[in-house]
């Protein structure tokens, strides 16, 4: 396993790197405190100690009451190089309005239902600029009121992920500095802020749905212009340098020791390990997972906490049938309802992505079904996680990939929760659907196909959600909602 990072450590790299490297411009403001606390899943004293840090390195100013600014580090750009450092990394930020066009519709449309857009808190900034019109910075009025649907939509993933954008799109760059943006874009603020007023007080979701897809693929297409233009003032394209999309909603939870236990989870859930059979000994996990004896030990005394397993003295530790008390004594435990929710809201995000993930990712040949096919008929096939992994090996966005990827990492939790009791019947269910959508792949009905695969994430969380509160008495899942295919 990869060497663990302390919270303080990997956030300072992160901001430290933007700054140096030039995606951070000197005198551009920084991300709010909230946003970076759900971008990085961090709490506030963590993100002013990298303030602090940074302040006395002299990479970043703090003034009273306003949020800190980066300053001009030793290999730090000046201003005028701004176009230049930007265009270092113009294909990563592309791909990043490429990616949010395509899932943050159906995230908003989502979390706004049953909400009223009017009691966001930047609606009234929003209705200001409709009776001035006048410019108050392009779609940053629009942007902040996404933020505040997110936020309220009830699951946490949904604005870290958005806070992840405003990290890496440079929205501040195209509206203060690139005047060209806003001739691609076409449209002014005013006309922008009640475009997007009017589509998220609809009432018809699959309307307010393409609508919102429309307008922010208008955003991504005026980007790429906008790119090109500037690309166009240069003697030479540089070469690109850009720093890789990251999102991780596991970072400071994931321990060795919790890796080991979501991966054996995993596996006891799907069937790897069936229920009599006993686990690789501890020195053999040790090495295969990289950790120490003292690790292993640690993750299997949680999976029998869990009642997944038993250990015997002198023989190893063997698969059982979950053990519904002691799932519903963990249950009461803060710790665990929290992870709990987490593996809720995953199932939901992944509801949401799926379907927009398969439609743009690229086409599978014959030859890459066939495989599939005979895969799915091999004896202890998984047909959900191998067509899952197909489609992230044909995800050509990068942003895109690294979401379904970590979105699944979080997936891995709660497969108990998903398969036992009645898990053989529960997977044939689920693989009956995956072997039809393959069949629909075959006769080239993509859409068909992603809405297949939002069906098998959605059974899987109408299941889980019931298994909760009906066996385990876990009322905090009553409020998770169920996407609806619209």
């Amino acid at each position: 396993m990869n060497p663990q990072e302390t919270k303080f450590q990997f956030v300072y790299d992160e901001i430290k790197k933007e700054i140096l490297d030039g995606i951070l411009l000197p005198g551009s403001t920084l991300p709010s405190s909230r946003m970076l606390c759900d971008q990085f899943h961090v709490s506030r004293y963590t993100i002013n100690r990298v303030f602090d840090t940074l302040r006395e390195e002299g990479l970043i100013e703090i003034r009273p009451r306003l949020a800190p600014v980066a300053a001009k580090g030793k290999n730090g750009p000046g201003p005028s190089n701004a176009a230049l450092e930007i265009l270092k990394h113009r294909d990563g930020i592309l791909q990043v309005y490429q990616t949010f066009a395509l899932i943050l519709p159906p995230l908003l449309v989502f979390s706004l239902q049953g909400c009223d857009v009017e009691i966001m808190p930047h609606y009234k900034q929003a209705m200001k600029v409709l009776r001035m019109r006048h410019s108050l910075g392009g779609w940053r009025l629009p942007s902040k009121l996404g933020y505040d649907i997110l936020k309220i939509g009830g699951n946490s993933l949904f604005s870290e992920l958005y806070s992840t954008f405003g990290l890496y799109n440079k929205l501040a760059f195209f509206i203060e500095e690139c005047p060209c943006f806003a001739k691609h874009l076409s449209q002014n603020p005013a006309e922008q802020t009640r475009a997007v007023i009017d589509t998220l007080k609809g009432s018809d979701p699959r309307i307010m749905c393409s609508e919102l897809s429309r307008m922010y693929q208008r955003l991504a297409d005026s980007i790429e212009s906008t790119l090109q233009e500037l690309a166009g003032t240069m003697p030479e394209i540089p070469v690109q340098t850009g720093t890789p999309f990251s999102w991780n909603p596991m970072r400071g939870q994931d321990y060795y020791y919790s890796k080991i236990v979501d991966d054996l989870n995993m596996k006891i859930g799907l069937g790897e390990y069936a229920v009599g059979t006993y686990l690789p000994y501890e020195k053999q996990l040790a090495g295969r997972y990289g950790v120490s004896l003292s690790t292993v030990r640690k993750a299997l005394s949680e999976l029998e906490q869990r009642g997944f397993v038993k250990t015997f003295n002198g023989k190893g530790t063997v698969v059982i049938e979950p053990d519904g008390t002691k799932l519903y004594q963990l249950a009461l435990n803060s710790g665990y309802v929290e992870k709990a929710l987490r593996y809720l809201h995953a199932l939901q995000l992944m509801v949401l992505v799926i379907r927009p993930a398969v439609s743009a990712a690229k086409r599978f040949t014959g030859e890459e079904l066939d495989r599939l096919a005979d895969r799915f008929a091999a004896p202890g096939s998984i047909p959900l996680a191998e067509i899952f992994e197909a489609i992230v090996k044909h995800t050509t966005l990068a942003p895109l990939r690294v979401i379904l990827v970590q979105t699944s990492r979080l997936l891995g939790w709660g497969h108990h929760f998903a398969y036992y009791p009645s898990r053989q019947n529960v997977l044939s269910q689920i693989n009956k659907k995956v072997i039809e959508g393959l069949g629909q792949l075959r006769e080239g009905n993509t859409d068909s196909f992603a809405d297949t695969m939002a069906d098998c994430y959605r059974a899987i969380l109408v299941r889980v959600k019931n298994n909760l509160v009906k066996v385990y008495r876990f009322q905090d899942a009553e409020k998770i909602r169920i996407p609806q295919k619209h």
